[in-house]
């Protein structure tokens, strides 16, 4: 196997490397924007405030990439050949921002937001592989499992949030510490992965883009080489690499500890997004998801559910466009390393970088088709099975006039009388006394 080593030194056509992207050095000027600033302290104060607009640098570029036909087939301008045919956004500074005020609302009852203070979280929560090394101190696995959890949603009480948010509404924690999540993965590790192993398209990655209302997926077929992958994400698509866990001892152990403590499976997914692109259409999912702000920043948008119907749904929707939606967001906040969204399953959610630096979040996922109804579902099949095992009532033959006593046409000729199975009364007024007296 190839060692680990950054894409630049690899190859030739990553010069400007996927994890290379340059951050924005310059120091904005003093009181250039006072009324954000006193708007970000009113923000900080509260728990439950909620900013409902955001500036225009907040939202994507409107570049788009030059495409070019050669022998038939659509490809990019590097050459690379496209499984469709979509314009994708290019990596650009995007748009410039205009003047905006910020409007701040408070939506108590729709979403939790804590914005814990800086000094108490570095102090209480260390970095992750520090963490989980004192966690082997503990010998009961599920109180190994609750501390573990604790860490992830801190400085939320797990009880408060299993009580008021779990399946309710959603949660944003931010917590002003980057390293936060320091040792659980990184852009380097995703390199890695992607030279050390065999990935498949479709299987272990995804290759996606989303641009003028539509989402495409670009998977070729076979192994995704590095080279390949990198040159897409610099032509703006989103890489999305599917059970990381088989390839990362953290992840598998943080992700074990995680199963124990909510009696679920738990899964999760990695995003890297360009700058200033989008990767998916607004959709729900059918998981109670974390999202884990890795590297960069992402604007994420999560809307209310809008019905009783799609409330804590057992399979995801279909892309949803903007005329879809048709309502105002109840979060618009652009996570940072460190922080934490959590939302139930049935809400729509969609999230774009901002033009000035790229992403990389993960996605734990848990509580898939884990219900009343999918446990019964499992179980009734085998309870009917045993009780016909057991009692020979069930195993006798149905009356042979069955089906005369079926269907909507004979309850309308019924004129509203109760058809007794023993004396068989059918008349329009008859009353079937026995059956009453029973």
């Amino acid at each position: 196997m190839a060692s680990a080593a950054s894409p630049t030194a690899r190859d030739p056509l990553t010069k400007k490397s996927a994890f290379a992207v340059k951050q924005n050095k310059q120091k904005p000027k003093k009181n250039s924007r006072p009324e954000v600033n006193r708007q970000q302290q009113a923000t900080r104060a509260s728990d439950t405030v909620m900013v409902s607009q955001l500036s225009d640098q907040c939202l994507p570029a409107r570049g788009v990439l030059k495409m070019k036909k050669a022998r038939g087939v659509l490809k990019m301008k590097n050459g690379l050949a496209l499984k469709r045919t979509s314009l994708l956004r290019r990596n650009t500074q995007g748009r410039p921002a205009k003047k905006s005020k910020w409007i701040v609302q408070e939506r108590t009852s729709s979403i939790m937001s804590v914005d814990g203070n800086r000094n108490q979280i570095l102090l209480k929560s260390p970095d992750l592989l520090t963490f989980i090394n004192s966690l082997d101190e503990i010998a009961n696995s599920r109180e190994r499992a609750a501390k573990l959890f604790e860490w992830l949603i801190a400085p939320m009480d797990p009880d408060v949030f299993f009580s008021n948010l779990w399946e309710k509404k959603p949660l944003l924690l931010r917590r002003h510490n980057p390293d936060y999540y320091r040792g659980l993965f990184s852009m380097e590790e995703f390199d890695r992965i992607l030279h050390e192993e065999d990935i498949q398209y479709g299987m272990n990655i995804d290759v996606t883009s989303f641009s003028e209302d539509k989402r495409e997926t670009h998977n070729g077929s076979g192994r995704a080489y590095p080279s390949v992958l990198w040159d897409f994400f610099q032509n703006g698509c989103s890489l999305r690499m599917l059970n990381p866990q088989s390839y990362s001892a953290t992840l598998w152990k943080l992700l074990s500890l995680l199963q124990e403590h909510f009696g679920s499976m738990a899964g999760a997914n990695v995003y890297v997004t360009p700058a200033g692109t989008q990767g998916f259409a607004p959709h729900y999912d059918d998981i109670e998801a974390f999202v884990l702000q890795i590297e960069g920043k992402k604007f994420w948008r999560v809307y209310d559910q809008q019905s009783e119907d799609v409330r804590l749904p057992r399979f995801s929707s279909h892309n949803f466009s903007q005329e879809e939606l048709n309502r105002q967001p109840i979060l618009e906040k652009v996570l940072e390393p460190g922080d934490v969204l959590y939302f139930p399953r049935g809400f729509v959610h969609q999230a774009n970088c901002l033009p000035s630096t790229h992403s990389l979040h993960i996605t734990i996922s848990t509580f898939q088709r884990n219900t009343y109804g999918d446990l019964l579902e499992k179980l009734l099949p085998q309870m009917l099975q045993s009780a016909i095992e057991q009692d020979v009532e069930l195993r006798r033959g149905l009356p042979r006039d069955l089906l005369h006593f079926m269907g909507v046409e004979h309850i309308e000729k019924m004129n509203g009388c109760t058809v007794c199975m023993d004396c068989r009364h059918t008349g329009k007024t008859a009353k079937c006394t026995e059956y009453r007296n029973q």
